[in-house]
């Protein structure tokens, strides 16, 4: 166990969102937007972060800028990361200085290259937790969801994110294999953006496409119901920049996804073919554990299991899947330490 009194904080660092799992609370405390708004003569001034400075969007003169210090699933801005990642902390415990004495064990993308391994690690150093460690997104998730990966075992994670998608088997505490892509919900967010500026002549931000996802969208191999009922979507018009609303079906923005999710289908079934040998009856057995924000998208489960021909399993908040585990290990050195020394994690042994 840790430190006594020391707060275990597991915290997912997103493109779009960050998640803070409290040990002390034992719940996810916190999703905000990964987002902080400075001034522009003084980048070290911010003036807020998460939520508040995601409702600034567009919204600011030149005397304020947004940053998103985390660019496709890695860390941009090692300042602003650090920054972020004591505010939104002092959010979550509510009180000044939160890092003091805590764990802090954040994710790290399959992909990671050794400089972004290295700029998250520099960013959580600079927040003054006294212990510091980096779990792989998919090993985090398979704890969050309680999936047995300890014994001699194949088990097959996606990890569906933003901006990446992390597809690993795991067994005996190690990754065996993975292959991590830099593919996500925000390439099918701009993939509706493109298809309605084209086919309806409407331009939407990404905002209101990822909405438009997450409210309507569905990918299942069933269909659409023809009765359905149209939204209204208000955007501008793609020739003359005038403002313009049209009524828009969940078909519409399913056929807008359908190239993006057929290409993701096809890196997770390569992926599978290239499963070790020995792990394959394994797989078979025991299916996909599908997790991350993009797990929600309405059908992806029933479209892969149908594509592969695998179970395909989710835990009931897919999205906290990564956050959770990474609370569980906050507050499990030997665990963290046994992830550790079979490279499924990085940081110091204690």
């Amino acid at each position: 166990m840790p430190l006594f009194g020391a707060e275990g904080i597991g915290l997912d660092l997103g493109s779009m969102q960050t998640s803070i799992f409290l040990t002390s609370t034992n719940e996810v405390s916190l999703r905000e937007p990964t987002a902080v708004l400075v001034s522009a003569a003084n980048m070290q001034d911010v003036l807020c972060v998460g939520r508040e400075a995601r409702a600034m969007m567009g919204r600011t003169g030149g005397e304020f800028v947004l940053l998103e210090p985390i660019q496709q699933g890695a860390v941009a801005d090692v300042e602003m990361t650090a920054l972020l990642m004591v505010a939104l902390c002092e959010k979550a415990i509510k009180r000044k200085r939160p890092m003091e004495k805590a764990v802090l064990v954040c994710s790290l993308s399959g992909g990671a290259t050794t400089v972004e391994r290295d700029a998250l690690f520099q960013a959580m150093t600079a927040t003054g937790a006294r212990r510091v460690a980096a779990v792989r997104s998919s090993v985090a998730a398979a704890i969050g969801c309680d999936l047995d990966i300890s014994r001699p075992r194949g088990r097959l994670v996606v990890s569906m994110g933003h901006a990446v998608t992390d597809i690993s088997v795991l067994s005996m505490n190690a990754v065996v294999a993975q292959r991590a892509v830099r593919f996500g919900g925000q390439n099918m967010d701009e993939a509706i953006v493109n298809y309605l500026r084209r086919e309806k002549s409407i331009v939407i931000g990404l905002r209101t496409a990822e909405q438009l996802k997450r409210e309507i969208a569905s990918v299942s191999p069933a269909g659409h119901d023809a009765d359905e009922e149209p939204v209204l979507l208000r955007g501008k018009n793609a020739l003359t920049g005038a403002p313009m609303s049209m009524n828009i079906t969940s078909a519409d923005v399913s056929r807008a996804l359908e190239r993006p999710v057929e290409w993701l289908l096809d890196i997770i079934r390569s992926a599978i073919v290239n499963v070790p040998g020995e792990l394959v009856a394994d797989i078979r057995d025991s299916g996909i554990q599908l997790c991350g924000g993009g797990a929600l998208l309405e059908g992806i489960d029933q479209r892969l299991e149908k594509e592969t021909g695998l179970a395909v399993r989710m835990s009931e908040h897919p999205q906290d899947d990564v956050v959770v585990g990474l609370g569980a290990l906050a507050s499990n050195d030997r665990l963290l330490n046994t992830l550790i020394r079979n490279g499924a994690a990085e940081g110091t042994v204690e």
